[in-house]
């Protein structure tokens, strides 16, 4: 791709962007109602300000293209299916998907259902983009894919975008869990053990790892089911085998979608880089006596960043206030999605919300075995049928050769069929043969409004205007942070939960198939989502939803604070099964099927804990402290086993295999090092960036420090070598190699087993035993045996040539220094230079390089599921296994003062244009966990411009 002719091209594109002109520019658009200005700070945000809100975004969407074109058109075309026609061929099957699951369809559903307001609001947005376009150059990556124009933007495009965010934070889909679950059936029918205890009670847990929770005692109206206190609880006693065709559908659909990056989070469950913190102090606990709201969007850490700083003033008068707001936006859609006015500052998290269910369907299929219609209740009812057609960009050297392809047939993906029962989802999959197929239901298919919710939160007052606003807020379920200048906090669980039919009818799943795994579309089992009933306020989904006050939330909660980091809000999940509690005249209960992110929560609420123990007012520094912690929760839970395991084989009577572990040198100091850990990962390296570094001039780092980062080393690479050797072990011990469950997964079931040891035996809820030492008849001991056994086996791969690049073979541990395994590569989706560092043979502008040959990236301290996030692949057993690719979009922490201070930083810049000099400046603070002000008021942000774009009509 990166050919001579493109490297010149790449050059001078540089060179333009470097030597923009940073005077005041006067720019003609006829399409504004009055004259209007952007003021630009030195760091690239820009404060934009008009006489309306919709020549606000009119310059808005001119910001927005100037600085991330490319990216607007990446995201637009990605989900739209159109990916093809900008960067070749290698997209076109992810086109085909894309355009299946329809996306783009449902963002037509949400233009026509939008309010004629602000429908011109988002309208004037894309006029500013496409004024952008017919009057600037295309951005630098255009020149690599032989591109000399682009298509214009429309307001469905905008309305794509916002749909591919929310799709992104809240769809999931039951393909994986059925698979597993039918294998583990399978195998255990085979081999004599309880498949669906595997499943449900050892390795696909509902519990979390710790059980810290937001809103303690949270009841939703009505009267729980008591909580099974048994060890061996779970909620699938009454799951029936998973049918063969029902395997065969999943895995066939599986295989179509795996690697397309739109289906990535769905596949990878709750081990998916989306997640996200958030706390709120009321004054109560605060030195200043006011509120303080801090909020770390975790996303891909994607070079240009997800996230752009803007400010929006608009003078227009709206319930007798103008519109003052700044925070972070979303290239391609107007407004501000996170952020504060001059009163109220708010904050999210991703919320596991299930508002998606696969149905396997029974099919009519017409004499060329296409479906027609699906069956329900004996009756047939028609599919809609829509024709596709795809472009692809022949990439050959010749500008603009973008041509049809017509390899696509109407069964591979020339013709999507749509089931109007599921809220108009696709068909997904079919089996011609036994007419069956797979169809996709999902909240996010109906015609949405929460761009409609972010226009109404940027204005809000107060709290009441903000609760009414989140109920435009309708998929991509968040939790919401809100804090006011008066004082107040408050919680929210936002989006609409779709109600069950069995759960609600029946009091049970029907079938006994809960609703995270493959239903029943035929009607029989009463899977369907139910009809509307009580419709709420702004409901956008045409089915049952659970109202309001049965969503978890709270206002100025009296222990004076919450926190939320995608754990479970109120503790539905904490006795391994989500079904047992009820809602106010009858029915289940039922928000999601539990297995949420529980470390994170679980330090920072032990944090705000300490604080309030030890009567410390809370100070924003305190809080941005917190949002730099390092501190492996996971370790303080779970090394305690590993060290009593050493103690054991010290004992009088150890049995020789253990004795003999822990008479080895390297055994014995890896776990004084341990015992002696304070659990903060940090690089321990001089080129590594920690927390509070200065970014300029890295210091050398202390003794504690490299104590600390060999340990992080050393607990690292034992967890991976114990849960290699337990959980995948056991289950390639039974044919299951190929169903093991995803890192999050594995380390709750390896937890769970050794928490209730005194009770499993190291046996799971399924028979299974998880640790295997041949010879050794005592199950405690041969636990202990395992775990030395890990730490042993790890320790001599550390030396070993899978490590060879980070430390060169050495045996002397502390050579063990974390930094040289925990690094990042912030990628462009062309790679080369647009990537930090620069990759494919070519530098970056910006100076960052390589850590070192054969250890691609920058070294970053942090770990799996600390608060500073930075998670990495669980089973690593090499040198670049442990490095990471997503965390902190946005760090910001704000402080409720009469004049709202706050700071916030971005991983990256706010331009996405190569050659920029915000395109990677905010880099190295938010490396070493630095800030920017966040100035409020409007009128002092532009006192802060050093450069100025005039418009007029």
């Amino acid at each position: 791709m990166f050919t001579s002719s493109v490297r010149r091209a790449l050059s001078v594109a540089i060179a333009l962007a470097v030597s923009s002109p940073l005077a005041a520019q006067t720019i003609t658009a006829p399409q504004l109602k009055a004259p209007g200005r952007i003021s630009y700070d030195a760091g690239g945000l820009p404060t934009i300000q008009a006489g309306s809100d919709d020549d606000v975004a009119f310059l808005q969407g001119y910001a927005h293209a100037q600085a991330r074109f490319f990216q607007m058109d990446l995201t637009r075309r990605q989900v739209s299916g159109t990916l093809a026609a900008l960067v070749g061929a290698s997209q076109l099957s992810n086109d085909v998907q894309a355009r299946t699951l329809g996306l783009r369809r449902a963002a037509e559903r949400s233009w026509q259902a939008m309010s004629d307001d602000t429908r011109g609001w988002v309208a004037a947005y894309a006029a500013g983009v496409n004024h952008w376009l017919a009057t600037n150059p295309l951005p630098p990556e255009y020149a690599a894919l032989d591109l000399t124009r682009a298509d214009p933007w429309t307001p469905v495009d905008t309305l794509c975008v916002g749909k591919g965010l929310a799709y992104q934070l809240s769809f999931d889909l039951d393909i994986d869990p059925t698979i597993r679950l039918g294998a583990y059936q399978k195998a255990g029918a085979a081999a004599g053990f309880d498949g669906t205890a595997l499943f449900f009670g050892d390795l696909n847990r509902s519990a979390p790892a710790d059980d810290r929770v937001t809103v303690p005692g949270f009841v939703p109206g009505g009267a729980s089911v008591p909580k099974s206190a048994a060890v061996l609880a779970h909620v699938g006693s009454e799951q029936p085998t998973i049918d063969p065709v029902t395997l065969e559908l999943a895995r066939n659909f599986r295989a179509r979608i795996a690697g397309n990056p739109l289906f990535a989070k769905a596949l990878e469950g709750r081990d998916t880089p989306i997640g996200s913190n958030e706390w709120v102090v009321s004054g109560t606990l605060t030195a200043s006596g006011r509120p303080i709201l801090s909020n770390d969007p975790h996303l891909s850490l994607s070079l240009a960043p997800v996230f752009m700083e803007q400010h929006l003033h608009s003078t227009e008068q709206r319930d007798g206030e103008p519109m003052d707001v700044t925070g972070v936006t979303v290239p391609g859609a107007p407004g501000v999605i996170q952020g504060c006015n001059q009163r109220v500052c708010w904050g999210t998290t991703t919320n596991s919300l299930d508002v998606t269910d696969v149905f396997q369907e029974t099919l009519r299929l017409n004499s060329y075995g296409m479906p027609v219609a699906i069956v329900h209740d004996g009756v047939d009812e028609p599919l809609e049928w829509i024709f596709q057609t795809y472009e692809v960009n022949q990439l050959d050297g010749t500008a603009d050769h973008v041509v049809r392809d017509d390899s696509i047939g109407y069964t591979n993906g020339g013709l999507t069929f749509v089931v109007p029962r599921r809220n108009e989802g696709p068909i997904v999959q079919v089996d011609s043969a036994n007419a069956q197929g797979l169809s996709i239901a999902y909240t996010g298919f109906g015609a949405t409004q929460e761009i409609e919710s972010f226009r109404r939160i940027n204005r809000v007052s107060n709290l009441d205007e903000f609760r009414d606003a989140l109920t435009y807020f309708n998929f991509g379920s968040q939790n919401f942070a809100y804090a006011d200048i008066a004082g107040n906090i408050a919680y929210f669980t936002s989006a609409e939960a779709p109600i069950r039919t069995d759960l609600q009818t029946l009091g049970r799943p029907g079938g006994g198939r809960p609703p995270w795994l493959i239903r029943d579309g035929s009607g029989a089992l009463k899977h369907d989502w139910m009809p509307v009933q009580h419709r709420q306020p702004n409901q956008a989904t045409p089915f049952e939803i659970l109202p309001a006050s049965e969503m978890p939330f709270v206002v100025n909660p009296g222990s004076g604070y919450f926190a939320n980091a995608n754990n479970d809000p109120i503790g539905f999940s904490l006795d391994n099964d989500p079904l047992n509690q009820l809602r106010p005249g009858g029915g289940i209960y039922y928000l999601d099927w539990g297995g949420a992110s529980s470390l994170r929560m679980g330090r920072i609420d032990r944090v705000i804990q300490s604080y309030k123990a030890a009567g410390h007012k809370i100070t924003a520094d305190d809080m941005q402290a917190l949002q730099a912690d390092t501190h492996a929760l996971d370790a303080e839970l779970v090394l305690p086993y590993l060290l009593a395991a050493f103690d054991h084989a010290q004992a009088a009577g150890a049995p020789a295999p253990l004795a003999q572990l822990a008479a080895n040198p390297k055994v014995a100091e890896a776990i004084g090092r341990l015992r002696a850990w304070d659990f903060r990962t940090l690089t321990g390296i001089q080129p590594g960036y920690d927390p509070g570094d200065d970014p300029a001039a890295l210091p050398s780092p202390s003794q504690a420090e490299i104590d600390a980062s060999v340990a992080a080393t050393i607990w690292a690479t034992w967890r991976s070598q114990a849960l290699r050797g337990t959980i995948d072990a056991t289950l390639q011990q039974v044919g299951l190699g190929d169903y093991l469950p995803g890192s999050g997964l594995a380390f709750n079931g390896f937890k769970f087993m050794l928490d209730h040891f005194d009770v499993l035996q190291g046996k799971g809820t399924s028979g299974l035993p998880f640790f295997r030492a041949p010879g050794i008849s005592d199950p405690a001991a041969a636990r202990d045996l395992v775990l030395l056994g890990s730490l042993a086996a790890s320790l001599d791969s550390l030396a070993s040539d899978a490590y060879a690049a980070a430390f060169g073979g050495s045996t002397n541990l502390a050579d063990y220094r974390w930094g040289r395994l925990h690094r990042i590569v912030f990628q462009h989706p062309l790679g080369g230079p647009f990537s930090v560092p620069g990759q494919d043979g070519i530098a970056s502008p910006y100076g960052f390089k390589d850590l070192d040959t054969g250890l691609p990236g920058l070294a970053r301290s942090g770990a799996w599921e600390v608060v500073n996030v930075a998670n990495y692949n669980l089973r690593g057993a090499g040198q670049n296994d442990f490095m990471f690719g997503s965390g902190p979009a946005r760090r910001f922490v704000g402080e409720m003062m009469p004049m709202i201070s706050a700071a916030q930083i971005l991983p990256g810049g706010n331009s996405g244009v190569l050659g920029s000099p915000n395109y990677a400046d905010q880099l190295p603070a938010w490396l070493t966990n630095h800030y920017r002000t966040l100035t409020i008021p409007a009128v002092l942000s532009v006192r802060e411009g050093v450069k100025t774009l005039d418009f007029v009509p």
